[in-house]
């Protein structure tokens, strides 16, 4: 039989090296060698984007505000430099739920045909979310207008004003 090795890349920072760590030991214990490869942020970005890489983590922040989100990164013709589909994923059947959600205007229906998208993609892997992360934000009284999103964006600095 062949081994299994790979190459997992990552950022610097620690919370990249901490999870590469974890994910290589708990790999070793079931005997997949993962080499780790961590760069500093715009190497290791500008490899993702084109495709250098057999297997990486980054984090998204506010990427569940709309579910035209799936366009980026599900879609067979969002590939990189057009989208985020960096793993090449291709499903015929969730590009076609894709357009159709994105030009539907019946909620409901829009609502199943992503429903759907999720259902195959829970299936099929091409990505996995591994944790969501808490946001905490603590601030003085004298903040105004302090609304965090469930998406972790930061466009709530925009609305936030002092007294």
């Amino acid at each position: 039989y062949e081994h299994l090795s790979f190459t997992y890349r990552t950022a610097q920072d620690d919370t990249g090296r901490l999870m590469a760590a974890v994910l290589q030991q708990q790999l070793r214990e079931i005997g997949v060698t993962m080499e780790i490869q961590a760069n500093e942020f715009a190497t290791f970005y500008a490899d993702v984007i084109a495709g250098n890489f057999q297997m990486y983590s980054l984090r998204w922040i506010g990427g569940n505000n709309d579910p035209d989100i799936f366009n980026l990164i599900f879609h067979s013709k969002m590939t990189p430099l057009n989208g985020a589909n960096r793993g090449h994923y291709s499903n015929p059947r969730v590009d076609e739920l894709i357009e159709f959600a994105r030009r539907e205007v019946n909620v409901e229906k829009r609502k199943q045909a992503y429903q759907e998208i999720q259902r195959i993609v829970a299936e099929e892997l091409p990505y996995i979310s591994l944790f969501y992360a808490d946001n905490v934000s603590v601030y003085t009284k004298r903040i105004e207008g302090m609304k965090l999103s469930p998406a972790g964006s930061y466009d709530f600095l925009t609305e936030i004003r002092t007294q």
